[in-house]
């Protein structure tokens, strides 16, 4: 289950992406992060440390930023790129000076009918890779070593896309405010396979891929619901979990023990989803036939206790009353930001 210590920082300003820097290897630390704002005047992408003591996060530097941030992807441990609502991608490094700095820039890649600029909604990365989706329909790949390397796989006549995750190096999921999923192989041209999230065209709003089963991806919906998918199987998701009550913003696996799962959503809440039960031994019985055929290694979120709803549920943050947008975790420390101009450090997440 969840425990930890929860710390509140106000930022005066409204986050509405932010990610951990990566560690410099699997089993690393890491003490900085990067936020981006949005809904305002003088928005930016921010620069922050975290101390080991209880302190709460101290900004380091930030850049001024266009229009608001709507996501961040980092690229390599030191690049991260950042998609902004007039329709660019923007590529910043931390520098040597410990300091960001922009460092290439495509502009205006989603755009409407007359050229008007369509919002940059999600990215997800892949070595050199970045895939941009929008509100244009507009699937975008991008290669960010560059700057007028890109292409567009996907126009679907006005219908938003919100959500996308690569599931290998040549292969991205992507959902749309109709409750489309497709899966893109980038070496085509059209979608290798596409499904319904529900038969009712609710919105895919965020999707997740766990970090070792490339085939299992985590769905937000527009209803609250969480799905799990098993990509290899799309004609219907492994299960659905009545998880907010308003549309998930962000799901997110913990990169180093990922039978942990979170969510936020605009309903202000912050939910641990914790399947780690199914994988004791008195569980083992509910694991036949969900072997990974290509390592062995049990795939808990492809349980039967996990399709019959046996998962612990817990709440980080109870009571926000506005939105909480972003979320990510590393190690033990999680991380959210919120319309209510705060960043919130959860120290010792997981509580086992």
């Amino acid at each position: 289950m969840a425990g930890g210590r929860v710390s509140k920082k106000y930022v005066s300003r409204k986050i509405k992406s932010l990610r951990w820097k990566p560690p410099l290897s699997d089993y690393g630390r890491t003490d900085t992060f990067v936020t981006g704002s949005w809904g305002d005047p003088n928005n930016v992408v921010a620069l922050w440390h975290v101390p080991e003591s209880e302190e709460d996060p101290s900004v380091m530097h930030q850049l001024p930023h266009r229009g608001s941030v709507n996501d961040i992807q980092y690229v390599t441990r030191d690049t991260f790129a950042a998609a902004g609502n007039t329709g660019g991608v923007k590529l910043y490094q931390h520098s040597a000076t410990g300091c960001l700095e922009e460092i290439m820039s495509w502009d205006k890649i989603h755009s409407f009918v007359g050229d008007a600029s369509a919002p940059c909604t999600a990215l997800a990365t892949s070595g050199d890779h970045i895939a941009s989706v929008g509100e244009d329909g507009k699937l975008v790949i991008i290669n960010s070593s560059q700057e007028r390397d890109f292409r567009n796989l996907e126009s679907v006549g006005g219908c938003s896309v919100y959500a996308v995750v690569f599931t290998r190096a040549s292969e991205v999921v992507t959902g749309n405010m109709q409750g489309h999923l497709k899966l893109w192989d980038l070496r085509a041209s059209q979608p290798v396979k596409a499904t319904l999230l529900s038969p009712d065209q609710i919105a895919v709003c965020h999707l997740a891929g766990h970090p070792t089963q490339q085939h299992i991806v985590a769905a937000g919906g527009e209803d609250g619901a969480l799905s799990i998918w098993d990509m290899r199987n799309t004609s219907q998701p492994f299960t659905i979990i009545s998880a907010h009550s308003g549309p998930i913003t962000e799901v997110r696996f913990h990169p180093a023990s990922p039978e942990h799962l979170f969510s936020c959503g605009l309903d202000g809440q912050l939910l641990h989803w914790d399947a780690s039960a199914t994988a004791r031994p008195s569980h083992m019985s509910s694991f036949k036939g969900t072997r990974d055929p290509a390592g062995g290694t049990v795939t808990v979120w492809l349980s039967s206790d996990v399709a019959r709803g046996s998962i612990d549920t817990s709440s980080i943050i109870p009571g926000s009353l506005l939105p909480i947008n972003s979320l990510d975790v590393e190690g033990s420390t999680l991380l959210a930001g919120s319309d209510n101009e705060a960043i919130y450090t959860v120290r010792q997440v997981l509580l086992c």
